[in-house]
């Protein structure tokens, strides 16, 4: 049952496909029907998000679906472990936004105990990562993409319909005094808003 649940998750997925030299490859449920094996598996841990971007979401928000039809903290561990057993070796966490979500340090810790399971990363749009980027590195966080639309405060306030650019971009500078290098920005490119893209390292 959970193969063919798999196998239906990776046929829908939108995720980097990496062929990598296993036993049995062709046959994991982990092969799609190009013949590609996806080891790099993304887990949305909410709906929820602190910011209503232009492009994501409406200034209202959305309907959310009902907290005991989410995964639980064990659910998410336990689907994690069965990917990682087919040959999964890293998970990104998203959202929404994961660090709305309460667990979230507890999650990444909880992964970092799989077997197997080389690298957690994390999406985020930034906006609470001074408070809690350093709890997530001590529970083993490798690798941060960081979204920012622009690099200018009032066009970051148009985007988003929030205040808090100045947050995200200390958000990016402590991520940075940590030792996460690169820290990968992600950027949606829009008509009359785009800017000109800026390496962000130490």
């Amino acid at each position: 049952m959970y193969q063919s649940f798999i196998r239906n998750i990776v046929a829908r997925s939108k995720s980097t496909q990496t062929v990598i030299p296993i036993q049995k490859e062709e046959s994991s449920p982990l092969t799609d029907l190009f013949g590609r094996f996806h080891n790099y598996l993304r887990i949305s841990l909410t709906e929820r998000c602190n910011l209503r971007c232009q492009y994501c979401m409406p200034a209202e928000g959305v309907h959310l679906t009902l907290k005991q039809h989410l995964l639980t903290t064990e659910e998410v561990i336990r689907l994690a472990r069965l990917f990682v057993k087919e040959g999964v070796t890293k998970i990104r966490l998203t959202g929404g936004e994961p660090t709305v979500r309460r667990d979230l340090v507890d999650i990444v810790a909880s992964l970092k105990q799989i077997n197997g399971l080389e690298t957690v990363a994390m999406t985020t749009n930034g906006l609470v990562l001074t408070r809690q980027l350093v709890a997530l590195q001590r529970a083993g966080l490798d690798v941060l993409n960081i979204s920012l639309d622009t690099l200018k405060s009032d066009k970051y306030e148009k985007i988003t319909r929030r205040k808090g650019f100045d947050k995200v971009t200390m958000g990016i500078d402590l991520a940075l005094q940590l030792g996460y290098n690169p820290v990968k920005i992600n950027c949606v490119v829009m008509k009359g808003l785009s800017y000109e893209c800026r390496v962000m390292s130490d």
